[in-house]
């Protein structure tokens, strides 16, 4: 073409330099015939290797019946110059296609070039998907993910951070994170901290969790963990935060402190101590943790297990002992255990320990167990004077009976008493007087020792007790008390039943349960109280059960559940509620069970199972006389110390009847001065004598002659306590001859 200034002459190239190319290049005549000389490792259906690749398919194959290839010579033809990208087989090419022209601008042709950019693209494709994959990783972060520039401009954005802040994508890109997240008083710090960075490369936060406070679009403030890193790039500098609200951690972690708190004022208000242990799989303690309150409560004990607290009473260690076994066994989940602690003074104080497992190993033994002692000392004090209170209580409801049967008894002593000393009446009629006179002496006696009973402390003293007996005399007590109309009736299995534990109480808590049943029963009615053998729960251990049941009015189902708590009541001032509350305590400290069982109209049903005594044991009752081989009485010397004027010849007179050697004294001097020459071999002894206590004489006098002089003390003093010695008994008045022979002559034997 005449003023084309390119250059008229044929494209020439080197072939070997375009065969290690991956590229074709091809030429056309005007017809769009493919010349020879096409040249490149594609047209000779090559791989990029230059391995030949029968599978695949040329460029130059195709440019007759490719409808874009051919397409595009077509329009070279034309005069134009294009550039597109072809896809063939699993091959990807960029094709230039131009006109060619001869030296005067003329189209002779076409001419073409494809390049292979199969590697790159399947580069670019790969890019692209962990592109996407990053984004779609970072979009899904359950945390706000944002990046910003060195002027603090966000550049992104996920979808975790639009859902805390509130602003979208397409919002917060661009803006300044000090124009939206960053609050106001934070700003200056920001700015500075960025400047000094990007001068010095420090950043104290960076690299670090942090907890800082944040806003959204609304305006709202939340506490944020934050946690920012510079990112190097090639389009500069960039820092990336991962931001998480911990709002909701926040509220529990004071709901937390708020909730430990309160415990600790819990506690304090309660004066109790915390204690946590860890065990290990045979039960050792492997770890202890105690709040200081348990430390002040019984000191270094506080970090060892209950079992190996030295400081505990040895009374108590074995119960203590038997239920944190129990809870190591696996056969429980709580530990409770009331015992009393050595304070080095006289005065002890009662503890209320009670633990929960929380953690066990794979075998079930316990893991963690956590607890709280509890300072219980006032409570047991308050306990002891309402049980006394109850004790009154439960004497007056006896008291009217015991009075009625009392004067019958003086009446009928002192009508025969003025018979037999009328002289005109036989013999025979004074005999019988007498007999009347000494029936209603044993009669006045029985009397006088169940109210004795009925009033002693509640301190437990075990023996082998005869249930039958018990309950025999706890309803001949009580009858007086019961309305006509109300009758008792008893049954007792045959054959002696006993348990091992102290006869006062079973007496006042069988007194308990009958005036419960009384007063359940409104008109006419009745009461069984029934003995029998049976087995323990659980246990193959034989017990005796005691029940007392009513047809009175019953108990509804709330009631029933409360009614062995501590001043529950449903009698309005009449009753205290510690009525069934001490009866639960007692059979409780003596190993057996209560069972309750009433409903309304139908009456109620308390069952006292108690274990029954096993082989040899103390018993309440002594080894009566008969049945041993005779004493020789003459050569036993007694020692009697009585003060009353009336009772000191009487008992003179009959122990010298009965064959035993007497000195009478009626002090505590004289009895010291009278056995130095005396050297009894039988110390009879009142507990009060003028000038010292029963057994002050009797330790005496033991240790001046330096054995065990055998000891009968003899008392109306209803607190007195026989003291733990060998060879002593204890006769509380009014006593029966009887009784004072034996207990000489058994003592006598050794």
């Amino acid at each position: 073409m005449p003023g084309d200034p390119r250059p008229k002459k044929s494209f020439t190239f080197d072939l070997e330099t375009i065969e290690m190319m991956p590229l074709v290049i091809w030429e056309t005549s005007p017809s769009g015939r493919l010349l020879p000389g096409a040249a490149g490792g594609v047209f000779r259906n090559a791989s990029q290797s230059g391995a030949v690749d029968e599978k695949e398919t040329g460029i130059v194959d195709v440019l007759d019946s490719d409808p874009k290839l051919k397409n595009a010579t077509q329009r070279a033809l034309a005069g134009e110059r294009l550039l597109f990208d072809l896809k063939l087989g699993t091959r990807a090419f960029v094709i230039t296609t131009s006109p060619r022209r001869d030296e005067e601008g003329k189209i002779v042709g076409s001419f073409g070039i494809a390049i292979d950019v199969t590697t790159e693209r399947k580069a670019q494709e790969a890019l692209s998907l962990r592109d996407e994959q990053l984004r779609l990783l970072v979009d899904t972060a359950l945390d706000a993910v944002v990046t910003c520039d060195v002027d603090s401009r966000i550049v992104v954005w996920n979808s975790g951070a639009a859902r805390i802040f509130g602003w979208s994508s397409e919002e917060a890109v661009g803006l300044r994170l000090t124009d939206t997240i960053i609050p106001t008083e934070f700003v200056a710090a920001h700015n500075a901290g960025m400047a000094r960075f990007i001068d010095s490369g420090e950043g104290p936060v960076l690299g670090q969790r942090i907890e800082i406070e944040a806003q959204d679009r609304d305006g709202r403030r939340f506490p944020v963990e934050l946690s920012i890193n510079p990112i190097p790039t090639s389009a500069g500098l960039s820092f990336s935060g991962f931001i998480r609200e911990i709002s909701d951690r926040r509220a529990s972690e004071a709901a937390i402190q708020e909730g430990e708190e309160r415990l600790r004022l819990a506690l304090r208000a309660i004066d109790a101590g915390a204690w946590d242990y860890t065990l290990d799989e045979t039960g050792a303690l492997v770890n202890a943790s105690v709040s200081p309150r348990m430390q002040s409560l019984i000191g270094e004990d506080a970090l060892l297990p209950p079992p190996s607290r030295s400081s505990i009473h040895r009374e108590d260690r074995d119960a203590v002992k038997r239920s944190w076994n129990a809870l190591l066994s696996g056969g429980v989940d709580e530990f409770v255990a009331e015992y009393r602690v050595e304070t080095g003074t006289r005065q002890e104080r009662w503890y209320r320990d009670r633990g929960q497992v929380f953690e066990r190993e794979e075998n079930g033994s316990p893991r963690r167990i956590a607890g709280v002692l509890t300072d219980i000392s006032r409570e047991r004090e308050l306990e002891e004077t309402l049980l006394a209170t109850q004790k009154i209580e439960a004497l007056g409801a006896v008291a009217g009976g015991f009075a009625h049967d009392l004067n019958n008894v003086l009446s009928a002593i002192q009508g025969h008493a003025s018979l037999a000393s009328l002289p005109s009446l036989s013999a025979a009629k004074i005999q019988e007087s007498l007999n009347v006179i000494q029936t209603a002496v044993t009669r006045g006696r029985a009397l006088t020792q169940n109210m004795m009973m009925l009033g002693r402390p509640t301190k437990i003293r075990r023996a082998a007790v005869e249930v039958d007996r018990v309950c025999r005399e706890t309803v001949a007590l009580v009858r007086p008390a019961v309305a006509k109309n109300i009758t008792i009736e008893e049954i007792y299995e045959p054959g002696t039943c006993r348990v091992l534990t102290d006869s006062n109480q079973l007496q006042q808590a069988i007194l308990n349960l009958l005036v419960n049943a009384r007063d359940a029963i409104d008109g006419g009615g009745r009461i069984q109280v029934t003995t029998s053998r049976r087995s323990m729960k659980n246990v193959e251990l034989p017990a005796i059960e005691i029940s007392v049941k009513d047809d009175g009015r019953g108990m509804p189902r709330d009631v029933l559940a409360n009614a062995t708590e501590a001043f529950f009541t449903t009698k309005g001032r009449r009753g205290n509620g510690l009525g069934l509350a001490m009866v639960r305590s007692f059979v409780t400290d003596s190993g057996g069970t209560l069972d309750i069982e009433s409903s309304p109209d139908q009456g109620t049903e308390v069952r006292l199972v108690l274990p029954a005594e096993i082989g040899d044991a103390i018993t309440d009752g002594a080894d009566r006389a008969g049945d041993l081989p005779p004493i020789e009485r003459s050569s036993v010397r007694v020692l009697l110390a009585e003060d009353h004027p009336l009772l000191r010849p009487m008992l003179l007179e009959a122990m010298s009847v009965a064959g035993f050697m007497v000195k009478a004294t009626a002090s505590a001097e004289e009895a010291l001065e009278a056995n130095d020459d005396w050297k009894a071999t039988i110390l009879v002894l009142d507990v009060n004598l003028p000038g010292a206590t029963g057994d002050t004489v009797a330790k005496s006098i033991r240790a001046r002659q330096k054995q065990d002089v055998p000891v009968i003390f003899i008392t109306g003093n209803n607190d007195f306590e026989i003291p733990d010695w060998p060879a002593v008994e204890l006769l509380r008045k009014p006593f029966g001859l009887a009784d004072l022979m034996e207990s000489i002559d058994r003592l006598a034997r050794g």
